[in-house]
């Protein structure tokens, strides 16, 4: 089946969209048995990992206050925690809040963006938002998933992945990468090697939320010399879609009875894929999930915005959450003043595709470090990177939330992992356990809808 035989035209759609409707189908029953490989663009060296930022060891080595382990292992009551608050100017906090007053309304959906490093990439913090939200202002659908494994372990909340054969991963500053900043709205490309090669996304079962989709959107990167994408929904016939063009965003959008679905996606040739938006026609908070691990704000000046701004135009978010610092922190070369100008950079960036969108940064999260046998210290730098945060979010009509403070302030890393039942913090003391990410999001939510106040 063709695309050209049953597109159906919008005039509401940018040309480089086309849309199919699809009659009812009946969802596969079988289950994911299967487990892809990934490898770099153009090389045959599998690289499973996003790598993390790199530090310079030649650097001085930051100066921590030691704490005895015996001193962190008394119980810690996180729930005694107060709550962090949205800092910044009255207007921005306010802009935050309306986006959510809209959304109460339930008149149309409510289209928030979280962009990061590992917090957001792991999807366990963001997941836990996307659920709070829909469960208070209506389910829009998913949002953005990557139909491809653009990372060993990469899992997205309240969807089921299955991906097969080989998939070749590209992303700002990737080892072995094509670094051509062609990543599209996620900052992410994936590409099936060949039509022996699939991934599919699919409604959950048995979730609260995501058991329900009226739409899969695909989004696509159009060049000289690319493949056919191969789509399938359910049962339903497969659908050719040729990526091949001058230069230029590309999207299908098919449309499914709201209901439980699956999209399975093929290429018979090179095909940049950036992603599968998985929405429903319904009023409703949609959270798209945008993280890389190991990567820092900076990397938006590596990131061609020609390829993000059609597809932002066309999914406009009320919503921008830029949750970067931890990585920050740990770059010894940095100085306050000069990412203060990096941040400014990054911000103005963020505006020329966003230009009206609320915006919150989210500072970064406690971290503690082993010194020597039973003593641990904290992290110097986070402190600062999220007073930089405070500083200059105000710029650029963002309201911050400081992570670190959040978590209870210095040393709270080693408290949520000696101290906390269950354990809220991962043995890294970089990054939170499932439940400390849970709680985290909890918070974060009660803070922007306003309903701790």
């Amino acid at each position: 089946m063709m695309l050209g035989l049953f597109a159906l035209a919008l005039a509401a759609e940018p040309s480089w969209v086309q849309v199919v409707a699809l009659s009812p189908t009946t969802l596969p029953t079988d289950e994911c048995s299967t487990k892809a490989t990934i490898k770099p663009p153009g090389s045959p060296v599998a690289d499973t990992e996003a790598p993390s930022t790199p530090s310079n060891p030649a650097a001085e080595q930051p100066k921590m206050e030691p704490v005895a382990s015996a001193d962190l292992r008394a119980p810690y009551d996180v729930s005694a925690v107060p709550l962090e608050p949205l800092r910044g100017r009255d207007a921005d906090i306010a802009a935050v809040r309306d986006v959510f007053m809209r959304a109460a309304a339930r008149q149309q959906s409510t289209r928030v963006a979280f962009y990061g490093a590992s917090h957001v990439a792991g999807e366990f913090f963001t997941g836990q938002v996307r659920r709070l939200l829909q469960e208070r202002f209506g389910d829009g659908g998913h949002g953005l998933v990557m139909p491809g494994p653009p990372w060993k372990g990469y899992r997205a909340s309240d969807v089921n992945l299955c991906a097969g054969g080989t998939w070749y991963s590209d992303h700002v500053d990737r080892r072995d990468g094509r670094d051509d900043g062609k990543h599209g709205p996620a900052g992410i490309d994936v590409s099936p090697a060949d039509l022996a090669s699939f991934g599919w996304v699919q409604t959950t079962k048995a979730n609260p939320q995501g058991q329900r989709a009226s739409r899969f959107e695909v989004a696509y990167m159009r060049e000289p010399g690319a493949g056919k994408l191969r789509l399938i929904v359910d049962g339903a016939a497969p659908i050719e879609v040729s990526a091949q063009g001058p230069e230029g965003p590309g999207m299908v959008v098919l449309r499914v009875p709201d209901g439980p679905h699956r999209l399975q996606v093929m290429a018979d040739g090179p095909v940049r894929v950036y992603g599968a938006y998985m929405e429903r026609d319904e009023p409703g908070v949609v959270v798209d999930a945008a993280g890389v691990s190991g990567r820092t704000a900076s990397s938006w000046m590596r990131w061609d915005m020609s390829l993000v701004a059609p597809f932002l135009a066309r999914r406009t978010p009320d919503l921008v959450v830029m949750a970067y610092g931890t990585n920050e922190a740990n770059d010894r070369s940095l100085t306050p003043e000069r990412y203060a100008t990096d941040l400014r950079a990054v911000l103005a960036r963020m505006r020329t595709v966003a230009p009206a969108a609320a915006c919150v940064l989210v500072g970064p999260s406690d971290r503690g470090k082993l010194l020597k046998k039973g003593v641990y210290g904290t992290w110097p730098a986070t402190e600062w990177v999220a007073r930089v945060q405070r500083e200059v979010g105000p710029e650029f009509g963002c309201a911050t939330w400081d992570l670190q403070a959040a978590m209870g302030g210095a040393g709270s890393m080693l408290r949520w992992y000696f101290g906390a039942s269950p354990q809220l913090a991962a043995g890294d003391l970089i990054h939170l356990s499932a439940e400390g990410y849970k709680e985290l999001g909890t918070r974060f939510v009660e803070v922007i809808t306003g309903q701790a106040e």
